[in-house]
């Protein structure tokens, strides 16, 4: 199995023109306001995501497989979040559709294979210690509710963030050489990002180098993500590269002669007997036939 042969992908199909207006949206910031609509319902989606990602490593524990719907619900929005994420990046200019489901002309997709047995220990381990962390988490909401009399403004605010939708925590830590990796990377798309919308501005073209580089940001962040939600229990790779496939076996350019009596290759006999995939020890003369073998191997068929 090759390295970067992982069970989640991004399909991110190369556009041959690019929308020079939406460029100009983007830099003008105009096309974020577009995305209002998406951003309110991923929040929502994030949250539901997160507890049936929970949820699910419970069924594993009990069960070794991660329930089909549950996996096809939390694959579906981490789907909805890499194409608005790859819209905001412009590897697409069409507006990405509400929806968790696959949809085939639309130019970015996420594939994510569910596996046929999850890891009972890997999966009860991740359920411990989230629980003890949200049990952390409520033990030190009240402590500062205590202080606070009963939750009464003292002039000081506390805002407890969740770690809905980024996945669970065993899994983030583990996945942390990739974050401080993607921390990095995200530094050089967002440069490539504001370079590439004057480049599209001018040319209509998204320049297919860096293109590549970041479809490859979104397929490594989506893959971790991934990852951090239970999707697979196969460390991601390091690699913005797509799964490698093995090649189709070459057809040879012409059929093989059909089977019957040729001239003998070896020049022993008038003729010798081709039975369609090879010479065999039939041969004849005058009429009259015999066994013989070959004169020597790597006879080819005949000409």
């Amino acid at each position: 199995m090759a390295l970067n042969d992982y069970p989640i992908d991004v399909r991110a199909d190369y556009p041959e023109r690019s929308s020079r207006g939406w460029a100009a949206l983007t830099i003008l910031l105009i096309k974020f306001l577009a995305l209002i609509p998406h951003f309110f319902v991923l929040v929502f989606l994030g949250i539901a995501q997160f507890f049936v990602a929970l949820v699910a490593q419970v069924a594993v524990v009990i069960t070794g497989e991660y329930p089909p719907r549950m996996f096809a619900f939390v694959a579906g929005v981490l789907r909805w979040g890499t194409r608005v994420s790859a819209f905001v990046l412009s590897l697409s200019d069409r507006y990405p559709p509400f929806t968790l489901q696959p949809v085939d002309d639309y130019p970015v997709d996420v594939m994510a294979e569910r596996p046929a047995q999850s890891s009972r220990p890997y999966a009860l381990f991740t359920v411990i210690v989230e629980l003890v962390f949200i049990a952390a988490i409520i033990a030190l909401a009240a402590h500062f509710a205590r202080d606070t009399g009963g939750g009464a403004s003292t002039g000081r605010s506390y805002n407890f963030s969740s770690n809905a939708g980024t996945g669970l925590l065993l899994r983030q830590i583990a996945a942390l050489p990739h974050l401080i990796a993607l921390f990095f990377l995200g530094i050089a798309v967002f440069v490539l990002w504001l370079v590439t919308q004057w480049v599209i501005l001018f040319s209509a073209r998204f320049p297919r180098g860096m293109f590549g580089f970041v479809a490859g940001f979104v397929r490594w962040q989506t893959r971790v993500s991934g990852y951090a939600l239970g999707l697979s229990d196969r460390y991601p790779p390091f690699t913005l590269e797509a799964p490698t496939t093995a090649p189709e076996p070459a057809l040879p350019s012409t059929a093989l002669p059909p089977a019957q009596w040729y001239a003998d290759p070896s020049g022993r006999h008038a003729h010798r007997y081709w039975d369609g995939a090879q010479w065999t020890s039939q041969v004849a003369d005058d009429g009259t036939t015999s066994v013989d073998a070959l004169a020597g191997p790597g006879s080819g068929p005949p000409g």
